[in-house]
């Protein structure tokens, strides 16, 4: 019997369409001859939908092919059977599901919210675990862990709205210590969405308030001029650690922000140029894979990662720029370089996670609560 795995994608999230294309993807690319893939789709307003249709991009382009196709779900945990069942007065059980993969991005899904709402339901999920992917979601909370563990970060200072709005001057004097340009981040969203640069302190004020219409925190870091972009991807099981191809990125924008990332005209006209494998030295490869491994290593992210590096060409100097708990499209094409195929990279992510579902049996489930017999209510008030 083949295994029915659930792909999880959509969501409450500005990643939302990048979510799609990501799913759509890997669907085509999971060996269907060993498992059976059944599509879950969140939409923006967190109804679930599953059906044959989405697994293919019209249906997002038309959302009345959704809502006439496709069947609204929830996802349930019946006696130890996972199962996908309709809503509505009368219930009936769609299909039951093994394991599922999330094939999300973004605040709201990536950031240990689908994790979470997975693991207390119960089912085997194929992913980093929730507090990996809080942290990773969240620059400030990395930031602050590589450089507690001595890994080289880009200079910051981040701070929340209301803190803002409380202490302008003092966070001001905080941020002239940074060397200009500065780059204005929400701290916990991803693919550059809501980033803006900085030239001069009189735009300081403007652009932060800008920024915080996408995030009520912020982290604001100096801006590289000279700089190259590297990218590495980790997956960690139970028994090995894989590593892709290093890729090199230059681009001749001044910053990528989303929009850029995802117009495919950027990487065909030579705005954004991609080098796989990134032609670098030894020494520098050797750099890259050692920093990857310390930042998985010490963040505990138990999945498949993409760790991205800046390299400021006139310091010499490498820092780490953001942790990546899913990567968009699973960041195949590092691994295709490195000769593991698309297919392959989700063969070995399923199995592992099919050997933690074996490991996890042999786990403590219940504690003896005898403490509750023989208590009344007038009791519980004497507790301390």
């Amino acid at each position: 019997m083949k295994l029915k795995i659930g792909v999880i994608f959509g969501g409450q999230s500005l990643e939302h369409e990048l979510s799609i294309i990501t799913a759509l993807q890997a669907m085509d690319n999971i060996d269907t001859d060993k498992y059976d893939i059944v599509p879950i789709y969140i939409t923006k307003d967190l109804t679930w939908y599953s059906s044959g249709c989405l697994r293919y991009i019209d249906s997002f382009n038309n959302f009345n092919l959704i809502e006439r196709y496709a069947t609204k779900v929830n996802l349930i945990n019946k006696k130890g059977r996972f199962i996908l069942q309709t809503t509505g007065l009368i219930k009936r059980e769609l299909t039951e599901l093994h394991l599922v993969i999330p094939m999300v991005h973004g605040r709201g899904t990536e950031d240990g919210t689908i994790q979470g709402y997975l693991q207390m339901v119960g089912i085997p999920y194929v992913s980093n675990n929730i507090y990996s992917s809080v942290i990773c979601q969240d620059k400030v909370f990395t930031k602050q862990l590589l450089d507690h563990n001595d890994l080289p970060t880009i200079n910051y200072v981040w701070f929340f709205d209301n803190e803002y709005n409380k202490n302008k001057e003092e966070l001001f004097k905080k941020i002239d210590k940074l060397d200009y340009p500065l780059i204005v981040k929400p701290a916990t969203l991803g693919s550059s969405i809501g980033i803006k640069t900085v030239k001069r302190k009189e735009e300081l004020d403007t652009i932060i308030n800008e920024v915080l219409k996408y995030d009520r925190k912020i982290v604001i870091e100096e801006q590289l001029e000279d700089v190259l972009e590297y990218n590495v991807s980790i997956l960690k099981t139970n028994d090995k650690l894989y590593i892709s191809s290093i890729e090199e990125i230059k681009t001749n924008l001044e910053f990528r922000d989303y929009i850029d990332k995802c117009n495919l005209d950027n990487y065909r006209n030579g705005n954004i140029i991609r080098t796989i494998p990134a032609k670098i030295s030894e020494k520098m490869n050797d750099e890259i894979i050692d920093l990857a491994k310390r930042t998985i290593n010490l963040l505990n992210n138990t999945g498949l990662s993409t760790v991205d590096f800046l390299y400021d060409t006139k310091k010499k100097k490498l820092y780490i720029d953001e942790i990546n708990s899913i990567p968009t499209c699973f960041s195949h094409h590092l691994w295709e370089e490195a000769n593991i195929s698309y297919k392959e990279l989700f063969t070995i992510m399923i199995n592992d996670t099919i050997k933690n579902i074996n490991r996890d049996t042999d786990m403590v489930k219940e504690m003896d609560m005898t403490v509750l017999k023989g208590l009344k209510n007038s009791d519980i008030k004497e507790y301390k």
